[in-house]
């Protein structure tokens, strides 16, 4: 009797990158992966995270890439759907086999993953963006900024900005010249520049700065080692400041495009730098669970954050510069009274079911509110005591928040390419609208 051939050997690019792209990389990828487990090059996907090594080759049974994908390890992963029968046997078989990664671009080369040119460098995992209805590709919206004036929502993407009607999403320009996705922005505050901060992951680091007048590059900040992704301009001033995953805060001058200073305060990855509006203060918040406040007319260190038991992924001041708020990894939002000297305890602590992904407190000043990984959005008094009210609309990951001038209309950015938009004074869902590439 003839025996059946023996089954083919499982292919990285070919059978196990195809599951693990749209089910996995949108949450473990960037600079801020969940649970720090990233999926960006082959060094990473076999390493884990906080949870431990993910893959053991040749033991799928124990890999915990397979156990948390099987629901034998909690959460269930991935969140937007369990992987069926095959798909689980593809990945354990892989694993079973080796883990071999043969390439890291999909086997027969698309518009979805386009190969990176460069002297011996990993290729991500991810690409650029997903595939949408009728074929046009989603672009994940990674930064969100609103012009002083509250006319202009400026949105991060891959390699552009575009400048949105906050309310009607309405495309006004799009603003071309980054090198690789936006990981954050900033305006300057009379509206008429706009610096968005990005880079080659493990190449260098950038802040393109745009002219709004003709919508140019008008120059570009480089000196970080690594990817930029964070910038905040400080009020009156030509200067910005930077946090980059090459684990320094710099200050810039934009007139000049000189760095002013390097700051090396930080053990680990800088995720988030904000200046207060009044311009006194620059606060920095790091993968090394601190946050660092700093007098910015000597540049003198005067406080120090250590409450959080994980990295510190968001920061911001409230308009009137007197409150700092702080979201972290370790599931907890915490509100600080800003003050010229060493600060001990937050004066609020709340608590979320997953790590935070974005905070913000209204232009108006009444209102905060952040989101964590379960993709609810909290709204309390800007105190950060008082609840008010949660908003679950979101189809994915918030990455960024902001709310109109007048405070009443609330816009948050998916990964999923979404601009979700709710009405404050009702408290209702007003409608969602998608980010596409042109």
């Amino acid at each position: 009797m003839t025996q059946p051939p023996p089954p083919k050997a499982i292919v990285f690019s070919r059978d196990v990158l195809p599951i693990l792209r749209p089910s996995c990389m949108g949450c473990h990828s960037g600079p801020t992966p969940a649970s720090g487990y990233g999926m960006d090059t082959m060094a990473k996907l076999l390493a884990g995270g906080r949870h431990g090594a993910a893959i053991v080759p040749s033991k799928g049974a124990q890999s915990n890439l397979l156990r948390y994908c099987n629901g034998e390890l909690k959460p269930k992963m991935p969140p937007s759907g369990a992987l069926d029968k095959v798909q689980l046997g593809t990945l354990k078989r892989w694993i079973d086999e080796g883990a071999k990664v043969d390439s890291l671009v999909a086997a027969t080369p698309s518009p979805l993953a386009p190969a990176r040119r460069g002297e011996n460098k990993e290729i991500p995992l991810v690409p650029p963006a997903g595939r949408g209805m009728g074929g046009l590709a989603i672009a994940p919206v990674t930064a969100l900024a609103l012009s002083p004036d509250g006319k202009t929502l400026a949105v991060g993407g891959y390699r552009v900005v575009r400048l949105m009607d906050p309310l009607t999403g309405e495309l006004q320009k799009t603003l071309t010249g980054c090198t690789d996705q936006v990981q954050s922005l900033a305006w300057e505050p009379n509206g008429q520049r706009l610096a968005a901060a990005g880079g080659v992951p493990g190449a260098s680091g950038e802040v393109a700065i745009f002219a709004l007048a003709n919508g140019k590059v008008e120059k570009k900040l480089t000196g970080h080692t690594d990817v930029v992704v964070s910038v905040t301009w400080r009020s009156g001033t030509d200067e910005i400041a930077t946090g980059s995953l090459d684990k320094t805060a710099a200050l810039w001058n934009v007139a000049t495009g000189q760095r002013l200073r390097l700051l090396k305060d930080h053990a680990d990855t800088v995720l988030t730098v904000a200046y207060s509006p009044s311009g006194e203060f620059l606060a920095t918040a790091s993968a090394d669970r601190t946050a660092k406040l700093y007098r910015t007319r000597d540049g003198v260190r005067v406080a120090a954050l250590n409450a959080h038991q994980d990295a510190i992924v968001r920061l911001a001041f409230s308009p009137d510069s007197k409150r700092l708020v702080t979201g972290s990894a370790d599931k907890t939002v915490r509100i600080w009274s800003v003050k010229d000297g060493p600060i001990e305890n937050p004066d609020a602590t709340q608590y979320e079911p997953e790590a935070l992904t974005a905070c913000a407190f209204s232009p108006d000043n009444q209102r905060l509110f952040w989101v964590s990984a379960s993709r609810k959005i909290k709204v309390f008094a800007a105190n950060g005591r008082d609840y008010q009210q949660e908003f679950s609309d979101a189809t994915d990951w918030v990455t960024s928040l902001a709310a109109t001038a007048d405070g009443k209309t609330l816009i948050a950015g998916t990964l999923d390419g979404k601009l979700f938009l709710w009405d404050l004074t009702t408290r209702k869902f007003l409608r969602s609208i998608e980010s596409r590439a042109k």
